[in-house]
């Protein structure tokens, strides 16, 4: 389909031009071109260093190849070695000096607290030596469950206070499963909007889809991806679906998206060319071409090492996770809906990306669900009424017997990252459990 930018229409959104820079951040994994990070920074408030840990590309084979990955300390100037730490679980995106900040702001700026933050094999500069990367059979989650466990064990002896672990979303459920499996590593931990249940394919994100958006929006979203049916994997119609729908994850998952939503859903009325040029100038202009990197990873038959540590393609990491261990692809709650795939197309995208069928199709789902009642230390949970990952999260009259369930009825994914006063609650909430209410 050709692609037409209608220009009137985009004079039309000058006016909401400001508010877009909260696109900046439209998908998670995409990023600006990787510099190097500065090994210690310095502010009136903190200082940051940045480190990184040797780890083994197969915990079970020590001897064999290594790789280096990622940490980042933010020390505030009121913290001793002896302070609270607060071990952020990196995601399914890079780290960076910069995003730690945020955490720190987020939850309250605590003067006492440090934060720490590793990063996720496979994703930004933790990549294995290996110099073809299409197959990253080293990113598994024990295995980055144990990075986390050596980081763990390495920097506790210069940070000497309770630890504390956080994940959020796919971390959400990291960080339970290195709570089971590493009991003595931490105090307590903090799932945010964790996903819990996954499953091959769901519709839970869908049913949110349809909420958010209203059933107008919703139908008229149906029409552009239904006017953009590939005629074959990965082609030009392939490539503007996925791009269409990295924008629907941004306005139905984000709580920082929500004051742009009734633009979206103006922009939904025009004709399939002009609103996919008006999100394209939109994304080359603002994000980053962050959706356009979603679309253009998920499609991408190799990668080499030099494509990996660029930061373009990590949503291609993301995806063999999928097909690997995670599943969660989605389709639609009803015939007809904006997630039109089906398992036969899964199974074929991935056999186009990795050259084999998903094991996730076939094999038990990862089930972080099923070490809730056995969890060995308190949990602190945070869950918004919004959410489209809700549905395969925790619902909000659960039960947490050692613990503390956060349930924001109008929040959205990891609700505490957009509330500065639910993020100290949280962070309070949780130095209780470590012994060292503050």
């Amino acid at each position: 389909m050709k692609i037409k930018i209608d220009f009137g229409a985009i004079r039309i959104f000058a006016v909401a031009m400001a508010a877009l820079m909260l696109l900046s951040p439209l998908v998670s994994c995409a990023s600006p071109p990787v510099a190097p990070q500065p090994d210690r920074t310095v502010t009136a408030d903190y200082e940051i260093i940045h480190a990184t840990i040797q780890q083994p590309v197969d915990h079970d084979k020590s001897s064999g190849p290594s790789f280096s990955e990622e940490v980042n300390v933010l020390i505030p100037k009121g913290a001793a070695d002896s302070s609270p730490v607060f071990f952020l679980l990196g995601n399914e995106h890079d780290i960076t000096v910069k995003e730690l900040p945020k955490f720190y702001k987020e939850y309250g700026a605590p003067k006492d607290v440090i934060f720490l933050q590793a990063e996720h094999r496979g994703y930004g500069q933790s990549i294995s030596p290996d110099t073809d990367q299409t197959v990253p059979s080293y990113v598994t989650i024990n295995q980055a469950l144990a990075d986390y466990h050596d980081v763990v064990q390495k920097f506790k002896q210069k940070y000497t206070g309770p630890w504390m672990a956080a994940g959020h979303s796919y971390g959400g459920g990291l960080v339970i499963n290195f709570a089971a499996s590493y009991p003595n590593d931490v105090k307590v931990i903090l799932s945010s909007s964790g996903v819990v249940d996954w499953p091959f394919m769901m519709d839970a994100y869908d049913r949110q889809v349809r909420i958010t958006m209203g059933d107008d929006t919703y139908q008229r979203l149906v029409a552009h991806i239904n006017n953009l049916e590939p005629q074959q994997i990965f082609d030009q119609n392939w490539l503007e679906r996925e791009f269409l729908i990295a924008f629907i994850h941004g306005m139905t998952q984000y709580g920082q998206y929500k004051p742009l939503l009734p633009v979206f859903k103006a922009f939904a009325s025009l004709p399939t060319p002009s609103f996919l040029g008006v999100l394209h100038f939109l994304d080359d202009t603002i994000a980053q071409k962050g959706a356009w990197k979603y679309a253009a990873s998920n499609s991408k038959k190799t990668l080499t090492y030099d494509e990996a540590v660029s930061g373009d393609y990590g949503w291609r990491v993301w995806r063999y996770q999928q097909c690997v261990e995670t599943g969660i692809f989605e389709v639609s709650a009803q015939p007809g809906g904006v997630f039109n795939r089906g398992k036969e197309d899964f199974l074929a995208e991935s056999r186009g990306l990795f050259g084999a069928d998903p094991k996730s199709a076939t094999t038990a789902a990862w089930s972080p669900r099923a070490m809730l009642e056995q969890l060995p230390i308190p949990m602190i949970y945070v869950g918004g009424g919004m959410d489209p990952w809700l549905g395969l999260g925790l619902v909000k009259d659960y039960v947490i017997k050692n613990g503390k369930y956060f349930y924001v009825p109008e929040g959205q994914h990891c609700p505490d990252l957009d509330d500065v006063v639910l993020g100290r609650q949280v962070i309070a909430e949780m130095l209780k459990y470590a012994g060292s209410g503050k």
